[in-house]
């Protein structure tokens, strides 16, 4: 997993955090869900989604995109759920589905992203507390709307 399981790590540190969250916050570990992330789209107001990329910036650095901003990304380099890219996923979910009122992602430069490891990179795991607290201001600010 290493870096690439950023996503991961977050959803485990924001559900200690769970009593700070609204109640209905759901908090799902998509791992390398694939198509299946159409499923999770579907009939959602809200929906933040966490993933790692590499070749954005600076490892370490988070990005906050729009679903139009990774829909200009390509496969090569570009977010990925795996077995296709998440550009292709937002793609398709517009044709198929209606999409929720507001998809944020926040994207986390990675260090070594084919690595099979529990551990993140250390300029990784340093990016970790920022990730959760701009994720949890994105939550508060989805519920403010």
């Amino acid at each position: 997993m290493g870096d690439d399981g950023i996503g991961i790590h977050v959803i485990e540190k924001l559900g200690e955090m769970r009593d700070e969250l609204p109640d209905d916050v759901e908090l799902i570990d998509a791992g390398v869900c694939g198509l299946d992330l159409l499923n999770m789209l579907e009939n959602t107001s809200n929906v933040i989604i966490v993933d790692a990329v590499k070749g954005a910036g600076n490892v370490g650095s988070v990005h906050r995109l729009s679903a139009d901003d990774v829909k200009g990304a390509t496969s090569n380099g570009g977010l990925s759920i795996h077995d296709i890219s998440l550009a292709d996923v937002l793609s398709i979910a517009e044709e198929v589905q209606e999409m929720p009122d507001q998809l944020t992602i926040f994207a986390i430069e990675v260090e070594k992203a084919d690595e099979i490891s529990l551990d993140l990179s250390e300029k990784v795991q340093a990016s970790l507390d920022t990730t959760v607290k701009l994720v949890i201001d994105e939550i508060r600010a989805m519920k403010a709307c």
